[in-house]
């Protein structure tokens, strides 16, 4: 995390990394999901809602850390 938020990560951007213990994972393929446009600044209220039927439209994540 301190090497991310370094001026050493500057050219990464939009990039998911998985990193347990020794090993370091770049995930390919990182891709926008389902969204909505309010059209507007969303209120911290909002969220809450707006994010679980999101949730609900997303595929399953793959697990992590090897976990089944």
């Amino acid at each position: 995390m301190v090497w991310l938020g370094s001026r050493a990560s500057r050219h990464v951007t939009g990039r998911v990394f998985e990193l347990k213990g020794g090993e370091l994972c770049l995930y390919p393929g990182h891709r926008p999901g389902p969204s909505v446009d309010k059209g507007a600044r969303w209120e911290p209220a909002e969220l809450s809602k707006v994010v679980d039927e999101l949730l609900a439209r997303a595929p399953a994540p793959l697990p992590v850390y090897g976990q089944s």
